[in-house]
């Protein structure tokens, strides 16, 4: 009866749900597009004679953890196919950027049944692997009753999410409970799991965004563009401050202008995490009176910019490649924080706002490890830049205990890809 209920109450908001996509639409003119897959209308077909896995890895950190487990997963399975679906247009883009026509793409459809069935008929997957939070009850449901075998794999559960699920526990604890493997970042987030499904196992894998490689040339190109950078042979002290939320690039901004005080050749490059936000954050750099250069222009560097507005998608790792420091954002306010694992594999010194809720095991051992700072204001965010610009012997050790906590932590690619292979 629940899901029957939560089923009604879907498909009286599709109005509502595609009412929100067009809104989004006026920012990224994609999220106009394809709603037909939206409603399980295939836009694509298989490959005949292809087995299908199907992966769902809902927006940009998903997709990034699931590269190398579609590859390790491709090089296991040659004779099936990977059809990833994604709900977000950033997501899809760096998805068939970096796998191109290794994969299929669609985007997921609504989870109500007969938009799942309709999708799950064209493609008869044999599995289903589902990232991190992702727990649609008629998706698994449908999946269940179709004999498609399903998994939850580099799933992680914040205590804020598990509160929320624990109020609609009749609908989400059969939902857990259908699922045939769980694969639990950390201990914590078994135990969460756990409080809502009591009776189920949950094994651990660690993060698979640990075994995230970094492109070998990636140091040589960046050298040489910082090279092009510098001022009179010296290159520029650079801050990035990356997946930036509203209202934390006003606090980046007044912090950096105190930075300039005593940094003059500072450059800072301010990387948004939502592409529709990129033309009001751009207004905002030149409201506060800063030369600056966009990146998807690919407008110079000169002496003369302070801000280079990171306004692409896909090339957050290059950008973290230019800098000296990492802020990274969703963190200064209550949204529990963004990936901080990108930077540290490029060993950034790191500093983050309070609210990691979505981080807590990683944030945890940077912050005892010493890469990590918690700061909350711009005279902590400016002090601790200064600092750090200031003594190269403590930048280079910071930079490299946030980077011990990246090696240390890999292998999760190798624990997911054995068990979803007894699975498969």
């Amino acid at each position: 009866m629940p899901r029957i209920i939560y089923t009604v109450l879907f498909i009286a908001l599709i109005p509502a749900y595609f009412a929100r996509l067009a809104w989004r639409g006026i920012g990224n003119k994609k999220y106009l597009q394809r709603w037909g897959e939206r409603l399980g209308v295939a836009n694509i077909r298989p490959t005949k004679d292809k087995s299908i896995i199907w992966v769902h890895a809902v927006s940009v950190g998903e997709v990034n953890a699931s590269i190398p487990l579609l590859r390790s997963l491709m090089e296991e399975c040659p004779g099936s196919e990977f059809l990833v679906t994604t709900s977000t247009p950033t997501g899809s883009d760096i998805l068939l950027s970096k796998l191109g026509n290794k994969i299929k793409h669609q985007y997921v459809p609504v989870d109500i049944p007969f938009c799942i069935n309709l999708f799950i008929n064209t493609w008869k997957p044999k599995a289903l692997i589902l990232l991190e939070t992702e727990i649609w009850p008629n998706i698994i449901h449908c999946c269940k009753k179709q004999g498609i075998v399903t998994a939850l794999v580099n799933a992680r559960l914040s205590e804020k999410s598990k509160l929320k699920y624990l109020r609609f526990n009749s609908l989400i604890q059969p939902a857990i409970n259908s699922l045939d493997l769980i694969l639990a970042q950390y201990k914590s987030d078994a135990y969460r799991f756990n409080e809502i499904a009591t009776d189920i196992e949950i094994k651990l894998c660690g993060n698979l965004k640990f075994d995230q490689d970094m492109p070998e040339e990636l140091e040589n190109i960046s050298g040489s563009i910082r090279d092009s950078w510098s001022i009179e042979g010296k290159r520029r002290p650079t801050l990035i401050a990356a997946s930036t939320h509203e209202g934390e690039e006003v606090i980046v901004l007044e912090a950096f202008k105190i930075i300039l005080e005593t940094v003059t050749d500072a450059l800072l490059v301010v990387v948004p995490r939502h592409l529709e936000r990129f033309n009001r954050v751009k207004s905002l750099i030149n409201e506060k009176g800063f030369k600056s250069s966009s990146r998807s222009k690919k407008e110079d560097v000169t002496s003369d910019v302070q801000v280079l507005l990171g306004d692409t998608m896909g090339e957050l790792n290059f950008l973290y490649s230019l800098s000296d420091v990492a802020f990274v954002g969703g963190s200064l306010i209550d949204h529990g924080g963004q990936n901080l694992l990108e930077p540290a594999a490029q060993g950034l010194p790191l500093c983050s706002g309070p609210s990691l809720r979505n981080f807590i095991e990683v944030s945890e051992q940077l912050k005892n490890d010493g890469g990590l700072k918690i700061i909350e204001n711009k005279n902590e965010l400016a002090n601790y830049f200064i600092e750090l610009i200031n003594d190269e012997i403590n930048l280079q050790k910071t930079g490299q205990s946030s980077k011990n906590v990246f090696i240390e932590n890999r292998g999760a690619i190798d624990i997911v890809t054995k068990d979803l292979l007894g699975l498969l």
